[in-house]
């Protein structure tokens, strides 16, 4: 059966050849983790605490079902099926563009954020018919940013900078690069942080031909301000992983319709290389796609289907409970601060994004603490937690992301919808916090020798 979809994937097979069913789960596994670079996350780990969603982390048992009841369909295992290859991405592509975008919005598939931020280099290029001169700001703390002038978001001793400095020096930064430019504007970085503001690249676009990207991978912005910088021209980066709880590799970029109507060049074939015909829309595909080019890549279908279901039930919880549930995370996280005399400080991020400030370790120290919470251990009531990768701020001085996923608020919306209190329902989540900083303890008190 993979191997059938994986053949019309390449464009070798029909649509309507016949499928013979197999195991649901394998055959998942197998399509789900082509065409990116998946890694061993592919199955729910219900069992394990993931703080972890500015990284990769496990997906979602609700994000994970609804990838597998995608697969039934293509399949036809499930009654009255009528889902064809090319119907679902154009469908996964519309309801993108509906969540986040104002008609006309444009819609990019791709398997990576490495890969979007190429298509987002694509769409300057067939635009200004030469490579953009790049600015961004907080490369150490995104995704994939590639070959930028990147502007530090810290001062060395890991205090945030101000946004009027970062804009400065950014747009000096403009001014001896040149034009055209693409501006990467960092929605929240992974310890929660800003780059170049809105305002900003909106300064330096007013002196030289500029495209902006909004980098939106951390998905804590919400789709109505998405919507205005669509409208706004700006093209916009999301991400189906991370805190959307979906499996990794899959991302998106959208294209505002003012945009779309520039498109005249031919772009390279080095930032589409990972691009296939259906990830795109019909009408992009001359410029932006080779003659040789997969027409599917069934595995991002699937991993986008995955997620797109954990992001209708997020849109499904009203807004201000959702607000509510991060920000009670975030003062959850940092009431712990005054128990723990090792920990420098707890940085106030956004939209329960909360890190660790850690001193006298280092990044591999850090890194041995991280493995070492993700380690079961002998301890009565211990449990597995998984936090986001370490940040090096300077000198001795990480940060390690603590955040709050989508999954979880979805998690405490549901059960305050059957009837339980606020409190209550937040309280599994408290426990969770609860013991993961009582391990902390333990594992620094054990290694204090090696920190200090």
């Amino acid at each position: 059966m993979s191997e059938l979809l994986l053949a019309r994937s390449a464009g070798t097979l029909s649509e309507g050849a016949s499928v013979v069913p197999g195991d649901l789960y394998a055959q998942f596994d197998l399509l789900a983790a082509s065409g990116g670079s998946l890694g061993p996350l592919l199955r729910p780990a219900p069992h394990e605490i993931w703080f972890s969603s500015t990284d990769a982390a496990a997906p979602s048992l609700h994000a994970h079902t609804a990838g597998l009841a995608t697969l039934a369909r293509l399949m036809a295992l499930s009654d009255g099926s009528n889902l064809t290859l090319s119907g679902w991405f154009d469908g996964l592509r519309e309801r993108i563009a509906t969540t986040f975008g104002p008609a006309g919005t444009c819609v990019l598939l791709a398997p990576s954020i490495a890969s979007a931020r190429d298509l987002a280099r694509a769409v300057a290029f067939a635009i200004h018919g030469e490579p953009a001169r790049e600015v961004s700001a907080g490369g150490a703390e995104s995704h994939d940013i590639g070959e930028t002038w990147d502007i530090p978001l810290r001062l060395a001793d890991g205090r945030a900078r101000e946004a009027r400095e970062i804009n400065h020096e950014a747009l000096q930064a403009a001014r001896r690069l040149g034009s055209p430019l693409l501006l990467h504007v960092l929605d929240h970085s992974r310890s929660g942080l800003a780059g170049i503001t809105r305002a900003g690249a909106d300064a330096i676009a007013s002196e030289r031909p500029a495209l902006t990207l909004i980098d939106a991978t951390a998905m804590r912005t919400t789709p109505d301000c998405l919507n205005w910088d669509l409208q706004a021209g700006r093209m916009v980066l999301i991400s189906g992983s991370t805190f959307l709880g979906g499996h990794a590799s899959s991302a998106a970029l959208l294209v505002p319709a003012s945009l779309a109507a520039r498109l005249q060049h031919a772009v390279p074939a080095h930032l589409t290389e990972q691009t296939s015909a259906h990830d795109l829309p019909p009408e992009w595909r001359d410029l932006f796609c080779a003659p040789e080019a997969p027409r599917l890549n069934i595995g991002l279908g699937l991993r986008w289907s995955a997620a797109l279901a954990e992001l209708d039930r997020y849109m499904n919880t009203p807004a201000p409970l959702r607000s509510a549930i991060l920000d009670l995370f975030t003062s959850k996280i940092l009431a712990q601060f005054a128990r723990y005399d090792w920990i420098d400080r707890i940085e106030q991020g956004k939209s329960g994004v909360a890190p660790l400030i850690l001193g006298g370790i280092s990044l591999a120290q850090a890194q041995d603490l991280r493995e070492d919470l993700a380690t079961l251990s002998d301890t009565p009531g211990d449990a597995v937690f998984h936090l986001g990768a370490p940040i090096e701020l300077g000198p001795d001085l990480i940060a390690l992301p603590l955040s709050a996923s989508a999954p979880m608020v979805n998690e405490v919306a549901n059960r305050i919808a059957r009837g339980v209190s606020f409190e209550r329902a937040f309280a599994p989540i408290q426990r969770d916090i609860e013991t993961l900083f009582a391990k902390m303890e333990r594992v620094w008190r054990k290694d204090a020798p090696s920190f200090h």
